[in-house]
């Protein structure tokens, strides 16, 4: 068990630094799908999850700073730069149901991060600090319910399922890449199981061909 009292344990300390780059992801990340939504159910959803998520990073930072762990401009950068890289690259060459079920992974992983350091918190026997982490996961909870219950819902509509998130010409056009990639893939594996039955059936064959010899050299 760790020392009580201002000292996170090692495994505390990682995780704080995830979340904080997590959650600074999501509100990046989500406040583009919110603007290429926007006028939708599915928008109304992700806003609620981006501000909760946005007053859990404001109340999370005097927190853990009490332990001498600062969530400042490395960690929060950090998710700051992996949410334009998901936007600008991963978001345009998939359809909206799959940024959407990625939307879900987003939040999910927050809360699982929340439990995670409410238990450790526990090990250590600070209840201040379990009970903060256990509280902002109760509050998160709803949002990822409401994100997976909106993503299950999308798949409603076929047509904007499969439609690109982003709607510019770029992204239209990274879309069209995607799906062309997808079919390349498909097609190679619908016949490397036909090649492979194939080439097993013919070493069978030679093998059968070659045990006569092989038994007529012992006799």
């Amino acid at each position: 068990m760790a020392d009580k009292g201002n000292q996170l344990h090692p495994a505390e300390h990682r995780a704080y630094r995830e979340l904080f780059v997590s959650a600074r992801q999501l509100v990046g990340r989500w406040e583009r799908l919110i603007s290429a939504l926007r006028g939708t159910p599915y928008a109304e959803v992700l806003e609620r999850g981006r501000d909760r998520v946005e007053s859990l990073l404001t109340a999370l930072g005097p927190r853990t700073a009490a332990y001498g762990l600062h969530g400042g401009p490395a960690s929060q950068g950090l998710g700051a730069r992996i949410a334009d890289v998901r936007g600008a690259i991963t978001d345009r060459w998939v359809d909206t149901g799959m940024v959407m079920r990625l939307a879900v992974l987003d939040i999910e992983h927050v809360a699982t991060l929340l439990g995670q350091l409410t238990e450790l918190a526990r090990a250590r026997e600070d209840d201040e600090l379990a009970a903060f982490c256990r509280q902002w996961q109760r509050t998160v909870t709803p949002d990822v319910k409401a994100t997976r219950t909106t993503a299950i819902a999308l798949g409603a509509s076929p047509d904007r399922t499969a439609a690109p998130l982003d709607q510019s010409i770029l992204g239209r056009t990274a879309h069209r890449v995607g799906w062309a990639l997808g079919a390349v893939g498909e097609t190679v594996d619908r016949f490397t199981p036909a090649r492979l039955g194939g080439t097993r059936e013919a070493e069978q064959t030679e093998g059968q061909a070659e045990q006569p010899v092989g038994q007529a050299r012992e006799a």
